[in-house]
């Protein structure tokens, strides 16, 4: 299903009904990775995964945006579904749309789940990184991004004993519009710092890190959880950074026990 929103259309997969849950995918991804918590959740929740401006089934930006944008979208998007209040969750460039959205709608949000994600902005070697990755997607085009991301994703064991989840991951990231992901890079390099906004989270909020995750290494997330107060963190052992595909028995069994206290 297709909602539109400002100067753009968004695209949203909607499956279940009960409370609202939000999921934000990460880069260079869409939906299409929650589709096993969708399953898992659909029982008992409206699940909603949207596409982010660029990306999936979302139209690109003529403009450049910020990660601002991305929340505002998904503001409008709760709006236009006639959704008051959501628990909401997000996967590493999610998970920073995540801490936009709860520095301007705190009140929209019942619960929050940070999945491989991380606070601080992107430092000047970041940012060079994610330039020569705007120019290697223009040189390129999407494969660039799965050329750098695919091994950062998945263990080099998950790499080995499961091709099809190579394979569908890889059709996901080509899928993508080159310069969807441009404008997602520039975003990301010029976000602003969340370490502030963490103590102010008082809703419950579960941190997932993977165990050999090296964009948002557990070290990292377990010191952004514990400037969060009450809230869980939890290590999913032998996955890298894509855990909620990469070991979606362990990542849904954590969610459903976390949304069932949550949403008691």
């Amino acid at each position: 299903m297709k909602h539109h929103i400002i100067g753009a259309e968004q695209f949203v997969e909607e499956e279940g009904q009960g409370a609202p849950v939000i999921l934000l995918h990460g880069f260079p991804l869409d939906h299409r990775m929650w589709a096993s918590q969708v399953q898992a959740l659909a029982a008992n929740y409206r699940v909603i995964t949207p596409d982010l401006r660029g990306m999936g089934q979302s139209d690109v930006p003529v403009t450049n945006i910020s990660i601002n944008q991305y929340a505002d979208d998904i503001l409008t998007l709760m709006d236009k579904m006639d959704i008051q209040k959501a628990a909401l969750g997000g996967f590493s460039m999610g998970g920073y749309v995540a801490f936009a959205l709860l520095r301007k709608a705190p009140s929209r949000f019942t619960s929050l789940i940070l999945a491989n994600t991380r606070p601080e902005a992107d430092g000047a070697e970041a940012r060079k990184n994610r330039m020569n990755m705007a120019v290697s997607l223009y040189d390129k085009g999407a494969a660039a991004a799965k050329d750098a991301m695919l091994p950062k994703l998945l263990t080099e064991q998950t790499r080995k004993d499961q091709p099809g989840l190579v394979e569908s991951l890889s059709l996901v990231m080509e899928s993508m519009a080159a310069e969807g992901l441009v404008h997602a890079s520039l975003a990301m390099a010029f976000r602003e710092d969340a370490t502030d906004l963490l103590s102010t989270i008082s809703v419950p909020t579960l941190v997932i890190a993977g165990e050999h995750d090296a964009i948002a290494p557990p070290d990292v997330m377990k010191k952004m959880a514990d400037q969060i107060s009450g809230s869980s963190f939890q290590v999913i052992p032998a996955a890298s950074h894509l855990t909620p595909m990469e070991n979606p028995e362990a990542f849904n069994a954590l969610l459903i026990e976390f949304l069932k206290n949550a949403t008691a």
